[in-house]
């Protein structure tokens, strides 16, 4: 209802989400009456938003905020409310002119997949043609990998950032299989990922109250700390759009620390703007790095292990960045799971870090 997204609106402001960088709130499917007004227009359901998209816009940009909105590439959305086959300009018109500021398009019901990558084109052509800055997300590559590998070249050309996998849920086994499936395709993906147009590990169904396009599950309840720092961190690794699905009216400090760290939003939003990818596993460690800007690099560090206490995983500095990160020196940082100053160390010294079981150590070197 337009009063969850108001009050949302409200608490991103006043509890400092908006300041920590997070900018979009999302409306997610069955927004929608469940059919077009006389002029074939989109439009709001009269109950739950009562006061019209335009009227929401408005005042989620009175806040400093931007508005994000759902439609689908098909003729009926994944709910079942209308899609915007045919309508694709006319859709667009209509979110310009109510003032939205993201699109995330979804690929339901839409036949073909011809007709589904014609819908993602044609929309990506009607959104710039209403001269509005509009935010595309697409899931276009999730609909096509049962059948065909998708051309990452031709969705950049088209979308801002594209889903690739499954619905996320608040489970640790849905963030495992997210990162395994992630390591595993790396090298088709990570290379395409920079400014203008990024790899979406996942998207949500609506089981989060607010940004349910979501990826962040972290303050809600599936997820042990341990858990929820592997998901900060890694997320930040892959260069990910950051969106959370949560109750911010209801989440706990701790919840709110890592969601609002500024040094892991800092690697996350990096303007060099590159992917990071897995570099070395070891039996139960994973060992992954980013490229970051001024000659700086990510690394986590993860412990797939799920039971017994932590370990301790020992690798050498002259591994990371082909063996230019730390040459010939290189200060530490520790980022996650508390901030620490680890040092200088030289390009042929090892590094021993302890990690907890399913938990991450990121580090900024």
């Amino acid at each position: 209802s337009e009063k969850l997204f108001v009050e949302m609106a409200d608490v991103m402001v006043a509890e400092g989400w908006r300041d920590a960088g997070y900018e979009f709130v999302c409306i997610d499917d069955c927004w929608m009456a469940p059919t077009r007004d006389k002029h074939g227009r989109l439009q709001a359901d009269p109950k739950r938003f009562p006061s019209g998209i335009r009227k929401l816009a408005d005042y989620v940009h009175s806040k400093g905020l931007k508005l994000g909105i759902y439609s689908d590439v098909g003729n009926k959305t994944c709910a079942g409310f209308p899609g915007s086959y045919n309508y694709y300009d006319l859709d667009a018109q209509t979110f310009a002119s109510w003032g939205v500021d993201l699109l995330k398009f979804d690929g339901c019901n839409s036949g073909t997949l011809d007709l589904l990558a014609e819908g993602y084109r044609r929309m990506s052509l009607a959104l710039n043609k209403t001269g509005r800055s509009i935010v595309y997300s697409c899931e276009w590559p999730f609909y096509l990998r049962p059948v065909q590998q998708p051309n990452y070249t031709e969705i950049k050309q088209y979308c801002n950032h594209w889903r690739n996998f499954f619905d996320v849920y608040d489970s640790w086994d849905s963030i495992k299989s997210i990162l395994e499936w992630t390591a595993l395709h790396q090298d088709s993906i990570v290379k395409i990922a920079g400014p203008g147009g990024w790899n979406d590990p996942d998207m949500a169904t609506s089981q989060g109250i607010f940004l349910s396009m979501a990826q962040l599950v972290i303050g809600n309840f599936g997820l042990s700390w341990d858990q929820a720092v592997t998901q900060m961190a890694m997320w930040a690794i892959m260069a990910a759009p950051l969106f959370m699905s949560n109750d911010l009216r209801h989440i706990s400090p701790e919840a709110k620390w890592l969601l609002q760290n500024k040094e892991v939003i800092a690697i996350n939003q990096d303007p060099l703007g590159k992917q990071g990818y897995q570099i070395a596993k070891d039996k139960s460690f994973e060992l992954w790095e980013r490229p970051l800007s001024g000659q700086a690099y990510a690394v986590a560090v993860r412990n797939n292990q799920e039971i017994g206490g932590p370990q301790n995983f020992t690798f050498s500095l002259a591994f990371l960045g082909n063996g230019l990160a730390c040459n010939p020196a290189c200060s530490v940082q520790q980022v996650l799971p508390a901030s620490r100053d680890w040092g200088v160390y030289n390009w042929v010294s090892s590094l021993s870090v302890e990690v907890n079981p399913t938990g991450t150590v990121l580090l900024k070197i």
